[in-house]
């Protein structure tokens, strides 16, 4: 029998369905973050770094939700730096994000502490185009490994649906039969949010690819919201609001949700438990809400 999620760690990252709650990932080390120098991104405040993750592993235990870190970086130096802070400190799974060349870095770090290719979550990939790339998940034996799909706005879900199926790479294939071939076993797919109406192709993006592919679906769904904030209201809460909104949507269809910067846990955490509720709620009451939109 099929498993109905892949198992990374205690984590069960639902596919096929979604029955199971999704696992929220925030991002450690972007580009920007407080914690870090700006005059030297290999140095950070390492207390500061240890309760922006301790956080939001203690509400995901308090929400019981599945949660996993992104490590990101830009540069190679400093992506080895992040990922000895991470590792000494924590144990895999966790995602690999940032610039090629800092993943292509930490692989070679990882390699060389016995992380095996199946302890991380290689984030991401839009095409087949890109040798130095498809060598790298290929020599490394990456096993999972998240596609990124790139569109307008207005791009449809059928186009969406497409861009990920149609043999449109090169050697005549799809992307996810190419990454099949090298090695790959796990194959994320993320929508790729611009705006809102980006976001509203990709949730019925999400539920064609769920339903015919049996791959974990999930997206970025809070990336557009400053373009949104009025500079004359306070940034931060006003933002704050906002994101956590879109995540009570984007929970009900996704098997993952990149919430973003790991300091927004908090509201990101609790508005995703009180979808849930409420979608177990309407659920036992047999209440369809959206059938009819």
């Amino acid at each position: 029998m099929i498993e109905d999620y892949y198992l990374y760690g205690d984590a069960k990252l639902g596919r096929g369905k979604f029955e199971l709650p999704p696992i929220l990932i925030g991002t450690m080390f972007y580009q920007g973050q407080t914690l870090i120098d700006r005059k030297d991104e290999r140095q950070f405040d390492v207390n500061r770094a240890k309760k922006r993750i301790e956080a939001q592993k203690s509400l995901a235990n308090q929400y019981k939700l599945p949660d996993l870190v992104e490590i990101s970086a830009i540069t190679p130096e400093a992506m080895v730096k992040y990922l000895e802070f991470y590792l000494d400190n924590y144990d895999p799974p966790f995602v690999l994000g940032g610039s090629f060349d800092a993943k292509s870095a930490g692989i070679e770090y990882l390699n060389e502490n016995g992380i095996k290719a199946d302890e991380y979550i290689y984030n991401s990939i839009s095409n087949l185009k890109s040798k130095k790339e498809l060598e790298l998940i290929e020599k490394n034996r990456i096993s999972s490994v998240v596609i990124l799909i790139l569109g307008a706005s207005n791009m449809s879900s059928t186009q969406r649906y497409a861009y990920i199926t149609e043999k449109n790479q090169p050697g005549n294939l799809s992307i996810i039969d190419g990454l099949k071939e090298l090695g790959v076993e796990k194959i994320w797919i993320d929508g790729g949010v611009i705006d809102i109406e980006s976001f509203s192709h990709i949730l019925d993006t999400q539920q064609i690819v769920s339903k015919s592919l049996k791959l974990p679906v999930g997206t970025a769904p809070t990336l557009f919201l400053f373009k949104y904030s009025s500079p004359r209201l306070n940034l931060k809460y006003h933002t704050k609001y906002r994101k956590a909104s879109i995540m009570f949507i984007a929970s009900w269809y996704s098997n993952f949700i990149f919430y973003g910067a790991i300091e927004d846990a908090k509201e990101c955490f609790a508005s995703v438990y009180q979808a849930i509720e409420l979608k177990n709620v309407m659920k036992n009451n047999n209440i369809r809400l959206f059938d009819n939109l």
